[in-house]
């Protein structure tokens, strides 16, 4: 089995390079590379022989699935030619601004019985994992603090607030009936970020914070039976009238397991190995993106 590399940047060199070399015993893995630097890395770092030019010569190499990188324009017309020639999808992360061309590529998979995914890495950590097992619940609260971090509200939602409100539609068991949002900012930077979504027994806050002086990551929740905190996808504790238990990494696990990635990669590849996309966690992707999509509508409308 041939898998396809395309778009890579030195935020993929660090996320997912040493995932795909974990992988090699799944198949050949090809990489279409520009970046001359990139190229370099590859080659000396990683002992790459042989580097591609585009997305047609990894066509013509005969890729079954292809992991695409870098810019969302440039990954929604990579996916598309990629279904097109009925080869497997997957994106790295979620493409925020774009929820028209999704549901288009999702239609084309589905017609071509191929499989498109996006990332979310929160959905495959595995703490978040524990706290999704949670019936019953009641409150849940996901938020984010970041020291000092200056970038437009346009960039901030769709590439950071989405994964908070994500990780918020994951955990909830229940359609959604309410929404509600705010966004604060300053000449254009995002200060906050806050949107409360209700259903029938759950009411979820998700929360951004850009200049809170600190960077950190809290999810807590509350249900019939007791509650949850996780801080930083990496330490949880339940606790009921009974008992409280906490859980942290096993020492051996890596930073990129702890939050998903490494999970998350290796579902997509099982999932072009057995042809099923059952467990890759799609569920409301799109719910997800147009919630972002509003908040950025009622911002831009009142700007």
């Amino acid at each position: 089995m041939k898998f396809g590399v395309i778009g890579v940047e030195q935020q993929t060199l660090k996320l997912f390079l040493p995932l795909y070399f974990e992988n090699r015993n799944q198949g050949d893995f090809m990489f279409a590379v520009k970046d001359p630097n990139i190229k370099k890395q590859l080659m000396q770092r990683y002992q790459v022989d042989y580097l591609y030019q585009s997305l047609d010569q990894l066509i013509a190499g005969g890729i079954d699935a292809c992991f695409i990188h870098g810019s969302s324009a440039e990954q929604l017309k990579l996916a598309e030619r990629c279904l097109q020639k009925g080869i497997h999808v997957f994106i790295d992360r979620p493409v925020g601004e774009s929820l028209t061309e999704i549901k288009s590529l999702q239609r084309l998979a589905l017609d071509n019985r191929r499989i498109f995914m996006l990332g979310f890495n929160r959905r495959f950590a595995p703490m978040v994992d524990q706290l999704k097992k949670v019936s019953n619940k009641r409150l849940l609260s996901v938020q984010k603090n970041l020291c000092e971090f200056k970038r437009p509200v346009v960039d901030m939602v769709n590439e950071l607030f989405i994964h908070l409100v994500d990780t918020a539609v994951y955990l909830i068991d229940e359609p959604i009936q309410n929404v509600t949002s705010q966004i604060k900012d300053t000449d254009g930077l995002l200060e906050t970020a806050v949107m409360q979504l209700e259903t029938e027994h759950t009411a979820a806050w998700v929360a951004l914070d850009a200049q809170a002086g600190t960077d950190n990551e809290q999810i807590q929740l509350t249900s019939g039976s007791g509650c949850g905190t996780l801080k930083n996808l990496q330490q949880l504790e339940l606790e009921t009238a009974a008992v409280k238990k906490s859980w942290e990494p096993e020492k051996w696990a890596t930073p990129l397991e702890v939050y998903g990635f490494s999970q998350m990669v290796t579902a997509f590849i099982q999932a072009v190995r057995s042809q099923t996309s059952t467990k890759l966690k799609q569920k409301n992707i799109c719910l997800s993106h147009k919630l972002c999509a509003d908040v950025l509508t009622t911002y831009q409308a009142d700007h």
